[in-house]
């Protein structure tokens, strides 16, 4: 299988090392870099009562936050010629990986591996690459 779309999944807590190894592996295969932050109701709403802060406060941090991630990623992916598309969704993480996996036709998901990222490895139809 020849990998040529590869999804880089990010959210709030995503660790910013992930980002230029994602860039360097796309640059390597000569792939292209959808590049997916999801934002998660639940965990705003948590992030909210945890630090007795309005949810609309939180999750526009998180949106800010989010789109600062996207463009860090499109920056280094601009320096290094690999293409990029950009997407900021708000819903289930692992619902919405799996619709960009179908409609963009995806070959490998990119994930920071964490305990959280089971799920992904578990529930994805394609192979899931923890950088």
């Amino acid at each position: 299988m020849e990998f040529k779309k590869f999804l880089l999944m990010l959210t709030g807590d995503t660790d910013q090392t992930i980002l230029s190894a994602a860039v360097q592996l796309c640059k390597d295969m000569d792939g292209k870099l959808f590049v997916l932050f999801v934002i998660e109701p639940n965990r705003v709403s948590r992030l909210a009562s945890l630090t007795h802060q309005k949810v609309k406060i939180v999750y526009d941090k998180t949106e800010e936050n989010g789109w600062q991630l996207l463009y860090l990623v499109e920056d280094e992916a601009v320096e290094n010629g690999v293409w990029t598309s950009l997407h900021l969704e708000e819903g289930s993480a692992l619902d919405i990986t799996k619709r960009y996996i179908d409609t963009y036709q995806i070959d490998a998901l990119l994930l920071k591996r964490k305990d959280e990222s089971k799920r992904m490895f578990v529930s994805s139809t394609i192979p899931v690459i923890g950088l």
